[in-house]
Protein backbone atom coordinates (compact mmCIF):
# COMPACT_ATOMS: atom_id res chain seq x y z
CA UNK A 1 0.00 0.00 0.00
CA UNK A 2 1.66 3.69 -1.13
CA UNK A 3 1.80 6.08 2.04
CA UNK A 4 -0.29 8.27 0.87
CA UNK A 5 -2.98 5.53 0.71
CA UNK A 6 -2.38 5.20 4.53
CA UNK A 7 -2.97 9.07 4.82
CA UNK A 8 -6.72 8.38 3.46
CA UNK A 9 -9.80 8.44 6.01
CA UNK A 10 -12.90 6.75 5.20
CA UNK A 11 -14.39 7.14 1.91
CA UNK A 12 -11.93 10.05 1.53
CA UNK A 13 -11.04 10.35 -2.28
CA UNK A 14 -8.07 11.86 -3.94
CA UNK A 15 -8.75 14.46 -6.84
CA UNK A 16 -5.76 16.31 -7.75
CA UNK A 17 -2.31 15.16 -7.23
CA UNK A 18 0.76 17.60 -8.38
CA UNK A 19 4.84 17.70 -7.66
CA UNK A 20 6.94 19.97 -7.76
CA UNK A 21 7.39 20.65 -11.69
CA UNK A 22 10.51 18.98 -13.53
CA UNK A 23 12.22 22.23 -14.21
CA UNK A 24 13.19 22.38 -10.68
CA UNK A 25 14.84 18.73 -10.62
CA UNK A 26 16.76 19.69 -14.02
CA UNK A 27 17.77 23.17 -12.39
CA UNK A 28 19.43 21.41 -9.41
CA UNK A 29 21.03 18.58 -11.41
CA UNK A 30 22.46 21.10 -14.14
CA UNK A 31 23.97 22.87 -11.06
CA UNK A 32 25.36 20.22 -9.64
CA UNK A 33 26.95 18.56 -12.90
CA UNK A 34 28.56 21.79 -13.12
CA UNK A 35 30.21 21.64 -9.79
CA UNK A 36 31.25 18.40 -10.50
CA UNK A 37 32.88 19.61 -13.76
CA UNK A 38 34.65 22.61 -12.16
CA UNK A 39 36.20 19.74 -9.86
CA UNK A 40 37.62 17.78 -12.74
CA UNK A 41 39.11 20.45 -14.36
CA UNK A 42 40.65 21.88 -10.69
CA UNK A 43 41.69 18.29 -10.32
CA UNK A 44 43.18 18.09 -13.61
CA UNK A 45 44.57 21.62 -13.59
CA UNK A 46 46.46 20.59 -10.28
CA UNK A 47 47.83 17.83 -11.04
CA UNK A 48 49.52 19.66 -14.03
CA UNK A 49 50.77 22.28 -12.10
CA UNK A 50 52.34 19.86 -9.11
CA UNK A 51 53.85 17.34 -11.48
CA UNK A 52 57.06 17.96 -11.01
CA UNK A 53 56.69 17.93 -7.01
CA UNK A 54 56.77 14.69 -5.60
CA UNK A 55 57.57 15.17 -2.29
CA UNK A 56 55.01 13.26 -0.01
CA UNK A 57 53.24 15.78 1.94
CA UNK A 58 50.66 13.06 3.84
CA UNK A 59 51.65 9.92 3.43
CA UNK A 60 52.48 8.97 0.47
CA UNK A 61 50.01 11.60 -1.05
CA UNK A 62 52.13 13.90 -3.22
CA UNK A 63 50.34 17.25 -3.86
CA UNK A 64 48.68 16.82 -7.19
CA UNK A 65 47.38 13.60 -5.80
CA UNK A 66 45.69 14.87 -2.75
CA UNK A 67 43.88 17.52 -4.45
CA UNK A 68 42.98 14.86 -6.73
CA UNK A 69 41.58 12.63 -4.43
CA UNK A 70 39.53 15.77 -2.62
CA UNK A 71 38.49 16.77 -6.17
CA UNK A 72 36.64 13.22 -6.68
CA UNK A 73 35.61 12.90 -3.56
CA UNK A 74 33.91 16.06 -3.58
CA UNK A 75 32.33 14.92 -6.81
CA UNK A 76 31.09 11.35 -5.17
CA UNK A 77 29.34 13.24 -3.00
CA UNK A 78 27.53 15.95 -5.13
CA UNK A 79 26.32 12.81 -7.52
CA UNK A 80 25.18 11.32 -4.41
CA UNK A 81 23.68 14.93 -3.22
CA UNK A 82 21.35 15.25 -6.87
CA UNK A 83 20.02 11.04 -6.27
CA UNK A 84 18.90 12.70 -3.26
CA UNK A 85 17.56 15.41 -5.12
CA UNK A 86 15.74 13.19 -7.21
CA UNK A 87 14.32 10.69 -4.55
CA UNK A 88 12.89 14.24 -2.67
CA UNK A 89 11.17 15.16 -6.03
CA UNK A 90 9.64 12.40 -6.40
CA UNK A 91 8.24 11.73 -3.29
CA UNK A 92 6.75 15.03 -2.23
CA UNK A 93 3.70 15.48 -3.62
CA UNK A 94 1.14 18.37 -3.40
CA UNK A 95 -2.67 16.08 -2.94
CA UNK A 96 -6.49 17.65 -2.89
CA UNK A 97 -9.36 15.37 -1.57
CA UNK A 98 -12.63 15.91 -1.37
CA UNK A 99 -11.85 17.09 2.34
CA UNK A 100 -8.52 18.40 2.04
CA UNK A 101 -4.98 19.58 1.08
CA UNK A 102 -2.30 17.34 2.02
CA UNK A 103 1.17 17.76 1.75
CA UNK A 104 3.40 15.02 1.72
CA UNK A 105 7.65 15.47 2.15
CA UNK A 106 10.46 12.94 3.06
CA UNK A 107 12.12 9.92 1.65
CA UNK A 108 12.49 8.06 4.70
CA UNK A 109 11.63 10.09 8.04
CA UNK A 110 8.05 11.22 6.81
CA UNK A 111 6.37 14.85 7.44
CA UNK A 112 2.37 15.47 6.42
CA UNK A 113 0.61 19.17 6.51
CA UNK A 114 -2.96 18.89 5.74
CA UNK A 115 -5.34 22.03 5.50
CA UNK A 116 -8.89 21.46 5.63
CA UNK A 117 -10.84 23.11 3.07
CA UNK A 118 -12.71 24.62 5.19
CA UNK A 119 -10.48 26.58 6.55
CA UNK A 120 -8.73 27.77 3.62
CA UNK A 121 -9.22 31.65 3.98
CA UNK A 122 -7.06 32.66 0.72
CA UNK A 123 -5.37 31.25 -1.94
CA UNK A 124 -2.26 33.18 -3.42
CA UNK A 125 -0.53 32.19 -6.65
CA UNK A 126 2.78 33.71 -7.78
CA UNK A 127 4.34 33.10 -10.74
CA UNK A 128 7.75 35.05 -12.05
CA UNK A 129 8.43 35.47 -16.38
CA UNK A 130 10.01 32.15 -16.22
CA UNK A 131 7.15 30.50 -14.29
CA UNK A 132 4.51 31.06 -16.42
CA UNK A 133 6.75 30.12 -19.57
CA UNK A 134 7.35 26.79 -17.97
CA UNK A 135 4.21 26.35 -16.11
CA UNK A 136 5.12 26.29 -12.76
CA UNK A 137 4.80 28.62 -9.67
CA UNK A 138 4.11 28.83 -6.10
CA UNK A 139 0.40 28.61 -4.34
CA UNK A 140 0.12 30.07 -0.75
CA UNK A 141 -2.95 28.73 1.34
CA UNK A 142 -3.52 31.09 4.00
CA UNK A 143 -5.82 29.41 6.82
CA UNK A 144 -7.63 29.49 10.30
CA UNK A 145 -5.28 27.05 12.11
CA UNK A 146 -1.94 28.32 13.83
CA UNK A 147 0.32 27.32 11.15
CA UNK A 148 -1.70 30.18 9.07
CA UNK A 149 0.16 29.75 5.61
CA UNK A 150 1.13 26.72 3.92
CA UNK A 151 3.74 27.17 1.24
CA UNK A 152 3.64 24.73 -1.86
CA UNK A 153 7.11 25.98 -4.08
CA UNK A 154 7.51 25.55 -7.83
CA UNK A 155 4.61 23.69 -8.18
CA UNK A 156 3.68 22.09 -12.03
CA UNK A 157 -0.11 23.82 -13.16
CA UNK A 158 -0.05 26.00 -10.54
CA UNK A 159 -3.60 27.35 -12.14
CA UNK A 160 -4.72 23.92 -12.44
CA UNK A 161 -3.74 23.18 -9.39
CA UNK A 162 -5.59 26.27 -7.93
CA UNK A 163 -8.83 25.57 -9.89
CA UNK A 164 -9.29 22.35 -8.09
CA UNK A 165 -8.74 23.65 -5.24
CA UNK A 166 -11.36 25.86 -4.92
CA UNK A 167 -13.61 23.92 -6.69
CA UNK A 168 -13.27 20.85 -4.07
CA UNK A 169 -14.11 23.45 -1.21
CA UNK A 170 -16.54 24.89 -3.24
CA UNK A 171 -18.14 21.55 -3.49
CA UNK A 172 -17.23 20.60 0.21
CA UNK A 173 -19.47 23.73 1.46
CA UNK A 174 -22.03 22.52 -0.41
CA UNK A 175 -21.84 19.25 1.16
CA UNK A 176 -21.65 17.70 -2.79
CA UNK A 177 -18.44 16.44 -1.49
CA UNK A 178 -16.39 14.05 -4.33
CA UNK A 179 -19.14 13.64 -6.57
CA UNK A 180 -20.56 16.03 -9.17
CA UNK A 181 -23.00 18.08 -7.56
CA UNK A 182 -25.01 17.12 -10.85
CA UNK A 183 -25.62 13.79 -9.50
CA UNK A 184 -27.70 14.92 -6.82
CA UNK A 185 -31.56 15.25 -7.43
CA UNK A 186 -32.38 18.89 -8.05
CA UNK A 187 -34.25 20.00 -4.60
CA UNK A 188 -37.90 21.22 -5.02
CA UNK A 189 -38.87 24.48 -5.16
CA UNK A 190 -40.72 25.39 -1.96
CA UNK A 191 -42.08 29.16 -0.98
CA UNK A 192 -39.63 30.79 1.23
CA UNK A 193 -40.02 33.72 3.61
CA UNK A 194 -38.69 37.14 3.10
CA UNK A 195 -36.24 37.26 6.16
CA UNK A 196 -34.81 33.84 5.41
CA UNK A 197 -34.39 34.47 1.54
CA UNK A 198 -32.46 38.02 2.90
CA UNK A 199 -29.93 36.04 4.77
CA UNK A 200 -29.47 33.08 2.44
CA UNK A 201 -28.93 36.11 -0.40
CA UNK A 202 -26.19 37.96 2.25
CA UNK A 203 -24.28 34.39 2.45
CA UNK A 204 -24.42 34.03 -1.16
CA UNK A 205 -22.87 37.41 -1.46
CA UNK A 206 -19.93 36.81 1.52
CA UNK A 207 -19.39 33.87 -1.06
CA UNK A 208 -19.45 35.93 -4.19
CA UNK A 209 -16.86 38.45 -2.02
CA UNK A 210 -14.66 35.76 -1.28
CA UNK A 211 -14.03 33.91 -4.92
CA UNK A 212 -16.19 30.87 -4.21
CA UNK A 213 -18.88 32.09 -6.21
CA UNK A 214 -18.71 33.28 -9.83
CA UNK A 215 -20.82 36.42 -10.40
CA UNK A 216 -22.56 34.16 -13.08
CA UNK A 217 -23.54 31.56 -10.14
CA UNK A 218 -24.41 34.08 -7.93
CA UNK A 219 -26.96 36.17 -10.18
CA UNK A 220 -28.29 32.61 -11.20
CA UNK A 221 -28.98 31.41 -7.28
CA UNK A 222 -30.02 34.98 -6.68
CA UNK A 223 -33.13 34.55 -9.28
CA UNK A 224 -33.83 31.12 -8.01
CA UNK A 225 -34.21 32.21 -4.78
CA UNK A 226 -36.30 35.61 -5.44
CA UNK A 227 -38.46 33.32 -7.39
CA UNK A 228 -39.60 31.44 -4.31
CA UNK A 229 -41.29 34.72 -2.95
Amino acid sequence: MAYLDQLLGRGEQILYIARQHLFVLIANILAELSLIALLVAAGVTSNWAFKDNLTPIVGSLTPSSLILLMCVSISIIVMISGFIDYLRWNTEQYVITDRRVIQVRGIINKRVIDSSLEKINDVELRQSLIGRMMNFGTVEILTASDDGVNVMDRIEDPLEFKKAMLDAKHNHERGYGYLDPQNYPAAQPRASAPGEIQGMLEELAMLRERGILSPEEFESKKRELLSRI
